[in-house]
């Protein structure tokens, strides 16, 4: 039995979608649904049955379920061990990042790394951080990069770089003439906050608290969902917020910043990953690069 249909089926299972499947795989529906029904007539067992849209496995599909990750397990470490007997680092990466991380940091990074090794595919996807760490903890990604800890979690969790996020506002601001801005002096200016699950919202939600403050006590007058959108609407005039301060390069001319003085607002990034799933020689390594190389 062809290997590749032991993975179908799992991703079918993880996924609960035969078309997600199908989609992450780069295979048609009807090829997905052709390799699970290859696996039920090979072993004389339903394992899957479709309720509507939904999936649930049987009896027999929970038992295949169990044998078929180990079996794919087995495969990964006799591939992880040649490739580590010769060096080779290749295969396919699939990394999450937050969007400082992942917008600021990993390009360069990843740039250095895939420089060393041409073979390996690198897959990137920047989203917030609440969905990176939800996908690390449904195997979906091998390695996250985030912007604060979970509360629950069972990630292996890694300080990565030290962040600092800092005030914005336009030239025309009365902000750019100050030479101290502190807490006090932007409760009432209109604030632009990014959205809820962002590791840049829940650290200056951080730094409030420690001045018992709360976002209750700012006039915020928008949410956004990305720090380049948060840097237009600042630009735009129709607010005040505060950002990385990776994020200010090439910004001196059109936005100005301001650390805010009475708030501690440096946090640190975060290198994540599931200890529980056996860990390929390619991610080994690339975790062992990115820890030693970063910036």
């Amino acid at each position: 039995m062809n290997l590749s249909y032991f993975k179908t089926f799992v991703s079918v299972v993880e996924k609960k979608s035969f078309s997600q499947a199908a989609k992450d795989l780069n295979l048609t529906q009807p090829a997905v649904s052709f390799q699970i029904q290859a696996l039920e007539k090979t072993y004389q067992e339903t394992f899957i049955n479709r309720i509507g849209p939904k999936i649930k496995l049987t009896e027999a599909g929970k038992i295949f379920l169990a044998h078929a990750k180990k079996i794919l397990e087995a495969e990964q470490r006799l591939k992880d061990e040649l490739n580590k007997l010769e060096g080779k680092v290749t295969g396919t990466l699939t990394i999450g990042a937050s969007n400082i991380p992942g917008e600021y940091i990993l390009p360069r990074l990843l740039g250095r790394f895939k420089q060393l090794h041409p073979q390996l595919k690198v897959e990137l996807e920047v989203s917030d951080t609440s969905e990176i760490v939800e996908k690390l903890n449904q195997h979906l990604l091998d390695i996250g990069f985030i912007g604060s800890i979970p509360e629950k979690s069972n990630l292996k969790i890694e300080k990565f770089y030290t962040d600092e996020l800092v005030l914005i506002f336009p030239p025309t601001h009365h902000f750019a003439q100050a030479k101290k801005i502190a807490l006090k002096d932007i409760l009432k200016e209109p604030f632009i906050i990014r959205e809820e699950g962002s590791g840049t919202r829940k650290n200056f939600e951080k730094g409030l608290k420690e001045k018992g403050k709360s976002l209750k006590d700012l006039n915020i007058v928008m949410e956004l969902g990305s720090t380049q959108a948060t840097i237009s609407a600042v630009q735009a005039g129709l607010g005040i917020s505060v950002i990385s301060k990776l994020a200010l390069s090439n910004l001196g001319k059109v936005l100005k910043s301001s650390r805010i003085s009475d708030l501690n607002l440096k946090r640190d990034l975060y290198l994540a990953y599931n200890e529980k799933e056996a860990l390929s020689y390619s991610q080994k390594e690339f975790i062992r690069f990115a820890l030693k190389e970063r910036v």
